[in-house]
């Protein structure tokens, strides 16, 4: 089988007063491609599908809409709840999404379900011609068979175990099971996937999906996750896929555990280059594929109402966060530089005057220079014997490198 793994679509996500939805259905338009061009049979979203646990009516639209494109041709979804998401809105719709070969994974235990994707590849009546026809009777069935800590997805012979653990915040953790607080979180989410990972089979492709934040060394929380280590993971998975870092990073080779990254640039500091990562289980190979969709978020410099309208020109179809270092710009000015369609964001830095731009100190001598610094610091010129003491060093100086 072949899997995509993408995590982190943060739907109704904005930037500044700019809205992303549109930038969004583009990449989903481009991930069914991208399913349709390389036949993938199961797509693995791992975690943040909204931006906020309380998505707006036309970002929900959009996930529904997204998955069921997705979903088509009788492609598995899964679409697992990160430190974002509502687990338990995210899984309401689940009775209605099961029925199309979609998984709303915001819990531990799937042994409810059980579906095909298609019940007869029977193809529809708009489909006349028979080569088109052929082409969809060929495709396989997927069978989707849930169990108690993921689910097993079958394709004739072939079969790959998901174990799904969405990110196991406190309260989570208390809905699954009850808790043992003698030992710490880092241990009771081990606890928690090695549960997870008991689906796992011999001579199966073995894939954990989850949205943690893991690191090598000591680190700081990240978005307000809790940074957890590598010896979490299972040893004995194929693959883990992972959501909550942005860009795409392979944190371990054993097992190989893979942040997908975000399919979208959604801050200023992120890779401008956005992909997904495609997994062939025959194969045993995972490659990167780069994705087109979407705006680059592009931070430059300027330093007069010139420079910012030539920047902004120059990045026309970006969206322009403009770092300003120069004189103070007048109303009008800046207003024509809000109304450009690509600014996004004004930050003011040190102002650079233009006499410090051209000042050159080669032609003056040391005295000079210190005299200039001294003036510049204090306020008022250095008293002889300040300046005769600051001499006698450099002299100093210059006759040991000689």
């Amino acid at each position: 089988m072949k899997i995509l793994h993408t995590a982190d679509l943060h739907l109704g996500k904005r930037l500044g007063k700019a809205s992303r939805l549109d930038e969004q259905c583009d990449v989903i338009r481009e991930l069914v491609r991208v399913c349709d061009e390389q036949s993938v049979d199961v797509v693995l979203i791992a975690g943040d599908i909204f931006d906020t646990v309380v998505p707006t009516s036309r970002a929900e639209r959009v996930f529904y809409q997204g998955v069921t494109a997705l979903a088509s041709r009788g492609r598995a979804v899964i679409a697992l709840a990160g430190n974002h998401d509502d687990d338990k809105r995210l899984s309401a719709a689940s009775p209605l999404a099961e029925s199309q070969g979609i998984v709303l994974a915001g819990e531990l235990d799937y042994s409810a379900l059980g579906s095909e994707t298609l019940d007869e590849p029977v193809p529809p009546a708009s489909l006349f011609e028979v080569a088109a026809a052929a082409d969809f009777l060929k495709k396989q069935r997927i069978k989707i068979v849930g169990k108690k800590g993921g689910i097993s997805v079958h394709k004739g012979d072939e079969r790959v175990n998901v174990a799904l653990v969405p990110y196991p915040s406190e309260a989570r953790l208390k809905d699954w099971a009850e808790q043992d607080y003698s030992i710490d979180y880092e241990e009771r989410v081990k606890n928690t996937i090695e549960t997870a990972c008991e689906i796992f089979e011999d001579g199966a492709y073995n894939i954990l999906c989850t949205h943690l934040f893991l690191t090598k060394s000591a680190a700081e929380p990240l978005g307000g996750l809790e940074a957890l280590p590598v010896s979490v993971l299972p040893e004995n998975a194929d693959y883990v896929a992972l959501g909550h870092v942005h860009k795409r990073y392979t944190v371990t080779k054993k097992p190989l555990a893979v942040y997908a990254g975000s399919p979208l640039q959604y801050a200023y500091d992120e890779s401008r280059n956005k992909s997904v990562t495609i997994i062939d289980t025959a194969a045993r190979t995972v490659t990167e594929h780069l994705l087109k969709s979407g705006k680059k978020l592009t931070e430059t410099d300027a330093y007069n109402f010139d420079d910012c309208m030539t920047k902004l020109e120059q990045y026309k179809d970006d969206y322009v966060r403009i770092r300003y270092g120069g004189e103070p710009l007048g109303k009008s000015d800046y207003a024509q530089i809000k109304e450009h369609p690509a600014f996004n964001d004004f930050v003011i830095t040190a102002v650079r005057h233009e006499s410090e731009k051209t000042e050159r100190r080669a032609h003056l001598t040391d005295d000079e220079i210190f005299e200039q610094y001294y003036l510049k610091r204090y306020g008022v010129k250095p008293k002889s014997d300040v300046k005769a003491a600051f001499t006698a060093l450099m002299n100093e100086l210059k006759e040991k490198e000689l």
